[in-house]
């Protein structure tokens, strides 16, 4: 996805909803779904329909085949390989740290068309053969999509609880895939879970402040049409996270609240025995995504490379993001027995590892100027500070010490 975040579009009005209030959709399956539930109850949260509109078995933007994430944003990932390469040398680093384990077990969550484990997998090849030949690299996600037919293998490492034949495959890179929701079905795990883009796409609640209130905003139908009203929050942990954070926000101000991070982390905790998690994606700490320049939300929609901020258009066919808050994440994982042992941008981890050393390799190479030219710019993207330079990186470890010095974090 993009590094851009652009606010929404609508204003609070009088009455206490939206104005511009979306448009009539498609009769779709999953349209149907989400107004059979507004049916039902009246109401419902933003995030059971974010939850519908991505993840319904009945047309969700990432449980639908027919949607090739690449036709709708890039990532770190497809711009170029040497990302894979780069983070390969800090998984060495950490299984270096856990003290060489075999097999030393790297789930990446997300794993959409695998674009990040084929690169990681080949690089881990080419720059650590000694670490490739203890690594179990698994590709989980909600709808996995591959380039290539799959063949099956004969089941995944015993250490990793789950399914196994037809949930688990050799995709023919030397990496297991797994049709999965999240880390529920994996158990005893030395190594690491790795993620890039991935908690983006939680479904979050929606708040407003209202005469020092917060208010969430629910999905209702009007004259057809989704629209937003506002009501008592349907759960105090909305309200009880901005306190613990120390938050106090203005009249007015719009913005997310993402709690589905609570059960990510236990399934991190619960799922991890020792080792590392490495969590790539957008966001900021909770001092500024809570700010004045995020005053109408941050919440970002993404079809055919084109951005809106409206959710209630193009049902099921349209991605829907908010940017992360670290803070809370970080805080999360503490409670509940991870230590936080890194975090960065993407642009200075990157750098750290040998980014520019790898950018001026490309001097040496036996290419044209055009190949040349092309190639730099691709890696580029991933430094950017307007593409994926920006990007948070954050790092946390189970099972070891506090003092643990990563080479993607060096002290600034």
């Amino acid at each position: 996805m993009l590094s851009a975040a652009a606010g929404g579009s609508r204003r609070l009005n009088g009455d206490g909803a939206f104005g511009n209030q979306g448009v009539t959709m498609l009769d779709s399956a999953v349209d149907q779904e989400i107004r059979d539930l507004i049916q039902a109850h009246g109401r419902i949260t933003f995030a059971q329909f974010m939850q519908a509109c991505l993840y319904s078995p009945r047309g969700g933007f990432y449980s639908s085949r027919a949607n090739r994430i690449n036709k709708h944003f890039g990532t770190s990932a497809t711009s170029h390989p040497v990302y894979g390469t780069l983070i390969v040398r800090q998984l060495e680093q950490m299984w270096h740290i856990l003290g060489g384990p075999s097999p030393f077990h790297v789930i990446e969550v997300g794993s959409g068309d695998g674009a990040l484990a084929r690169s990681v997998v080949e690089a881990c090849r080419q720059v650590a053969p000694d670490m490739a030949e203890a690594l179990s690299y698994v590709a989980a996600d909600y709808e996995p999509w591959w380039p290539l037919p799959s063949v099956h293998a004969e089941g995944l490492d015993e250490r990793i609880e789950g399914p196994r034949l037809p949930g688990g495959q050799d995709v023919g890179w030397g990496i297991h895939r797994v049709k999965a929701q999240g880390l529920s079905c994996f158990r005893n795990v030395q190594g690491c879970i790795l993620s890039n883009e991935l908690l983006d796409n939680f479904p979050v609640h929606r708040f407003v402040i209202q005469s020092g209130q917060v208010k969430e905003v629910f999905v209702t139908l009007s004259e057809g049409r989704f629209t937003d009203v506002l009501d008592e929050p349907s759960t105090p942990r909305i309200e009880e996270r901005l306190v613990n954070l120390g938050i106090s926000l203005p009249e007015g101000f719009r913005g997310e609240m993402n709690l589905a991070m609570d059960e990510w982390t236990g399934q991190l905790v619960d799922t991890l025995e020792r080792g590392f998690v490495l969590t790539i994606d957008y966001g900021e700490l909770a001092v500024d995504l809570y700010a004045s320049k995020n005053a109408q939300g941050t919440l970002v929609c993404f079809q055919d490379h084109v951005v809106s901020s409206d959710p209630y258009q193009h049902i099921g066919q349209q991605d829907i993001t908010t940017q992360v808050d670290y803070a809370s994440l970080m805080r999360l994982g503490e409670g509940s027995g991870l230590t936080t042992v890194g975090y960065t941008l993407q642009r200075h981890f990157l750098d750290d590892l040998g980014f520019s050393s790898l950018l001026d390799e490309l001097q040496t190479r036996d290419l044209s100027y055009a190949r040349a030219e092309l190639t730099r710019m691709a890696m580029m993207t991933l430094v950017d500070p307007e593409e994926y330079g920006n990007f948070k990186v954050l790092a946390q470890a189970k099972g070891l010490g506090s003092d643990i010095k990563l080479l993607g974090f060096k002290e600034r």
